[in-house]
């Protein structure tokens, strides 16, 4: 595997989760500051609350991360069949079973693009499809991990 897909899948992993245990920093992040810990302390009703007058709910957000992570890793995988893009932008109500079931979503879709990227090492184009998912993911997990700490 080359570098930039070690560098790749560490900063995956780190977006998701934080740093590694026992960390003191890690690449872009502190420990515990990862995307799902963070998700972890929210019920429904702030999940369903929306970020900004007029903008989507943080679920929308989540749920739209984990239809591009699952996309990207189906695309690396052969896979080109477009999901409704639309449709996480879509919720309106939410009780703590979907929301646990988005968290969980969430979840799987990391450890699917993980997966994926472990799997064999990529060829120039698939890096490229990885690190924009990667870039496309961060921009929405900060502004994420923004409004969570407001």
């Amino acid at each position: 595997m080359n570098l930039l897909q070690a560098h790749l899948i560490l900063l995956l992993h780190e977006l998701a989760h934080g740093p590694d245990v026992g960390a003191d920093y890690g690449h872009f992040s502190e420990p515990g500051a990862g995307l799902l810990p963070a998700l972890a302390g929210l019920d429904a009703a702030q999940a369903l609350a929306p970020v900004a007058a007029g903008r989507p709910p943080l679920a929308a957000f989540v749920a739209h991360l984990a239809q591009l992570l699952t996309f990207a890793a189906n695309q690396l995988s052969g896979a080109t069949e477009f999901p409704d893009f639309a449709a996480p932008w879509q919720i309106q109500a939410l009780d703590e079973a979907q929301w646990q079931a988005l968290r969980q979503g969430l979840a799987s879709a990391f450890a699917g693009m993980q997966a994926v990227m472990q799997r064999r090492e990529l060829e120039s184009e698939e890096l490229n499809v990885a690190q924009s998912t990667l870039i496309h993911a961060a921009s929405h997990a900060g502004a994420i991990r923004f409004q969570v700490q407001n």
